[in-house]
């Protein structure tokens, strides 16, 4: 279905995993190969009031507008973004799909893919060394810990986002 509203919502989840991806690239990090992950909030946001192809067009367009207007388009760090999204993508669809997991577990399948898929390919690109996967161990845990966090905030968004539905829904009907 293509309505306005389902379109301006998917516009709004896209300009907000923007916006948060953007923000982890100002704030100052002591540990740089290591981020939040919070554009991802908004894509746990869309899988679930949007579906899983409205989760997958804010992945897709997060990773765009950043590599368009951060990074380059073909510049390692959109090949590593670009990598790394895909590669979630691929966890967490069949994750929803089979209807067994919740959004933390969804959420943490997803950013260890993440991760996975990003020392992947650098190592296959880039460094040219499998040695690089020997930070999988502490990536990955760290990984998991801001999936929990991002299907956290996710919930909490989506809890508010409810209300608000069933609140514009009383008031059309009264």
């Amino acid at each position: 279905m293509r309505s306005p509203a389902r379109i301006t919502t998917l516009a709004l989840l896209v300009a907000g995993a923007f916006a948060l991806a953007s923000l982890e690239r100002v704030v100052p990090n002591p540990f740089p190969m290591v981020r939040l992950g919070l554009g991802n909030i908004m894509t746990l946001v869309a899988f679930v009031t949007l579906g899983v192809t409205g989760g997958a067009w804010v992945t897709a367009g997060r990773v765009g507008l950043v590599a368009i207007l951060w990074g380059g388009v073909f510049s390692p760090t959109a090949v590593l973004s670009a990598a790394g999204g895909a590669t979630s993508l691929l966890v967490m669809v069949p994750l929803i799909l089979s209807g067994r997991f919740s959004l933390y577990g969804i959420s943490m399948g997803g950013a260890y893919a993440h991760i996975l898929g990003q020392l992947t390919v650098a190592v296959l690109l880039y460094v040219r060394s499998p040695g690089l996967l020997a930070l999988l161990p502490v990536m990955g845990t760290v990984a998991i810990l801001t999936g929990i966090f991002n299907a956290w905030v996710a919930g909490k968004l989506v809890e508010v986002l409810e209300v608000q539905d069933t609140g514009h829904r009383t008031q059309d009907a009264g």
